[in-house]
């Protein structure tokens, strides 16, 4: 983890593969139900926006 990174919140893969995304994370990008989210890959990570 670089310096001017921090962990937001941490979230469980389920049996199907699938995650919550966290009270924290929704309000930090502002989603509500229905909204929807890109997963980028940067530098060797996965970085998730609001579509």
């Amino acid at each position: 983890m670089e310096s001017d990174e921090r962990i937001l919140d941490v979230a469980t893969l389920s049996s199907k593969y699938q995650i919550t995304i966290t009270k924290t994370i929704r309000e930090k990008l502002g989603l509500t139900a229905g909204d929807r989210v890109v997963f980028v890959e940067k530098n060797g990570e996965i970085v998730i926006r609001k579509a």
